[in-house]
C-alpha cells in the first residue's frame, strides 16, 4: 500500500474512532444525567401526589367510593400540574385496575418487581419492552382503610427519541467531518509524500546510470529536508567513488600498457642480440662484446623493474619494522650508496643542518630518500651546476637540486607508474618511472608530510616532514 493511502486510512480511522468514542461517551453521559434528573423529579412529584391523596381526609369521604376519591384527587393534581407524559394508575392488591388517568396502559400488567413493596419503601424502575419506554414508580397507599398499588407512569419516549436524534447528528457529523477530513489529509499526505516520490524518481534515475541527478526539494518538514540533503550527499559521494574507480581503472590500464611496453623494449633488444649470436658466425669481438653488454644491461633493467614492482605491491602496514634512528646517519648512508654514480657524472651532494631522530621504518625511509636523490641526480646531469643539497632542518629533510625542473602540468603526473618527464633521457640511465610511485606509497604508509616545488631550468625542492617522537 502506498504511503499516501496509508496516511489517509490511518488518519480517517483515528478520526472516526476518536470522534465516535468521544461522541458516544458524551451522549450516553448526557442521557444518563437527564434520565437521573427525570427520575429524581418524578420521585419528588410522586411524593407530592402521594401526600395530596393522603391529606384532607374527613368524614365526608364516607359518601364517596374509593375510585371516586382517587379520581378527584388525581384530577385536582392534573388541574394544577398538566403533564401529558404522566399517568397515575391505581390497582388493588390483586393487581386489578381500579382507576387510571389514561386508557393507554389499562390492559397492561407491569413487571412483578415493581409490586414487591418492602415496608414503606417506594419502588421504581425504567421499563423498556417493545415500544414501551416508561418510568414506573410504585408504593402502597391506603384509602378508606383499603390498600392499593399507586403507580406513577412517566412516558420516556421523548427522552429516548432525543437520544436517537443525537446519534443521528453524530452519524451526519461522521459523514461531513469525514469528507472534510479526507480533503485536508489528502493535501497533507500529498505534501509529505511528494518529496518521497521525487526521491524515488531520482533513485530510479541513479539506478539507470544518471549519477548527476540532484534532489533539490525544500519542505517545511525537517526529516524530508534531511532525506533530500542526505540523498544529494550520497549521490555526490557515489559520483566521487565512480570517478575514483574510473581514474583507478585508467591508471591500471596505463600501468599495464606501460609495463608491457617497458618489458618488450629490453626483451626485444636481448632477443635481437641473442638471435644475431645464434644465427650468424660472428668473429668481430667488439660486436660480441657490445651484444653481451647490451644483453647484460637489458637483463639488469628487467631485474630492476621486477624488484621495483615487488616493492610497490608488497608495501603495507603489516610489514612495517618501526624503530628510532639517526636522520644524519641515514643520509650519509644514502650518499655513500650513490658515490660511484655521482663520481662518474661529477655531481656533488652537500649535506647541511643538524641531526635529529626519526621513529619509522628505516629501510623504507632509506628507499624513499634514495629514490628522490636518484631522481635529482638524473635531473642535474645536463645542468651546468651539478649540485644536490640535502638539508636537515627542524624535523624536515629537504632535497634541493639545480636540475632541469618539472613543469606545473607534469607535477601532477610524476607519481604515476612509468611516467617520466623525459623518457628518452631517463632510459639512457636505466629509469623505469617506478621510483616516485614507490615514494608515494611509502609517504602514505609512514604518514610523512610531503611537498614538492619545481621550476623549469631552475631546479626542484622536495620537503619531507617527520612527526615528533613521543615517549615509547
Amino acid at each position: 500500500m502506498k504511503l499516501k493511502n496509508k496516511l489517509l486510512l490511518y488518519f480517517c480511522a483515528l478520526f472516526f474512532v476518536t470522534i465516535n468514542i468521544y461522541g458516544i461517551i458524551l451522549m450516553e453521559s448526557n442521557f444518563n444525567i437527564i434520565l437521573e434528573n427525570t427520575i429524581n423529579n418524578s420521585l419528588s412529584e410522586y411524593s407530592v401526589i402521594y401526600a395530596n391523596i393522603k391529606s384532607n381526609e374527613n368524614a365526608k369521604n364516607i359518601f364517596f367510593e374509593d375510585k371516586d376519591i382517587l379520581k378527584i384527587k388525581s384530577d385536582f393534581y392534573f388541574k394544577n400540574n398538566s403533564d401529558s407524559n404522566v399517568i397515575l394508575e391505581f390497582r388493588n392488591l390483586d393487581k386489578d385496575l381500579v382507576y387510571s388517568t389514561s386508557d393507554k396502559y389499562t390492559n397492561k400488567i407491569w413487571n412483578d418487581d415493581i409490586y414487591n413493596i418492602n415496608g414503606t419503601m417506594t419502588n421504581y424502575l425504567v421499563y423498556k419492552k417493545g415500544n414501551d419506554k416508561v418510568l414506573l414508580i410504585n408504593n402502597n397507599i391506603d384509602v378508606n382503610n383499603n390498600t392499593y398499588y399507586f403507580t406513577y407512569i412517566n412516558n420516556l419516549d421523548n427522552l429516548y427519541k432525543d437520544k436517537l436524534k443525537e446519534y443521528s447528528i453524530l452519524i451526519k457529523l461522521n459523514i461531513i467531518g469525514g469528507i472534510f477530513l479526507l480533503v485536508i489529509i489528502y493535501f497533507i499526505s500529498d505534501d509529505i509524500t511528494k518529496p518521497i516520490y521525487s526521491l524515488i524518481s531520482s533513485m530510479n534515475e541513479v539506478i539507470n546510470g544518471n549519477y548527476n541527478k540532484k534532489l533539490k526539494y525544500k519542505s517545511n518538514i525537517y526529516e524530508i529536508n534531511e532525506i533530500s540533503n542526505n540523498f544529494s550527499l550520497m549521490n555526490t559521494e557515489i559520483q566521487n567513488k565512480i570517478q575514483e574507480l574510473q581514474e583507478s581503472n585508467n591508471e591500471k590500464q596505463r600501468f599495464i600498457n606501460n609495463l608491457t611496453h617497458e618489458i618488450r623494449t629490453p626483451l626485444t633488444s636481448i632477443i635481437g642480440y641473442s638471435d644475431l649470436m645464434l644465427k650468424k658466425r660472428v668473429e668481430d669481438f667488439k660486436l660480441i662484446f657490445r651484444a653481451f653488454e647490451n644483453i647484460n644491461r637489458e637483463g639488469k633493467r628487467i631485474l630492476s623493474l621486477a624488484s621495483n614492482l615487488i616493492t610497490l605491491i608488497t608495501l603495507d602496514e603489516k610489514s612495517l619494522n618501526l624503530s628510532n634512528f639517526s636522520a644524519l646517519e641515514m643520509i650519509e648512508e644514502v650518499k655513500s650508496s650513490m658515490d660511484m654514480k655521482i663520481k662518474d657524472f661529477d655531481i656533488h651532494i652537500i649535506i647541511e643542518g643538524k641531526d635529529f631522530e626519526i621513529y619509522s621504518d628505516r629501510e623504507l625511509v632509506f628507499i624513499l630518500i634514495t629514490n628522490f636523490v636518484d631522481n635529482s641526480i638524473k635531473a642535474v646531469m645536463g645542468s651546468n651546476v651539478k649540485e644536490i643539497k640535502i638539508i636537515l632542518n627542524s624535523r624536515q629533510i629537504i632535497i634541493k637540486d639545480t636540475g632541469i625542473g618539472i613543469s606545473k602540468d607534469e607535477l601532477t603526473k610524476i607519481f604515476e607508474p612509468f611516467y617520466m618527464t623525459n623518457k628518452s633521457r631517463n632510459k639512457s640511465i636505466d629509469g623505469f618511472g617506478l621510483g616516485l610511485s614507490i615514494c608515494r606509497q611509502i609517504v602514505k604508509l609512514l604518514n610523512i608530510k610531503f611537498n614538492i616545488n619545481s621550476e623549469v631550468n631552475i631546479g626542484t625542492e622536495i620537503v619531507l616532514g617527520f612527526e615528533e617522537i613521543s615517549h615509547r
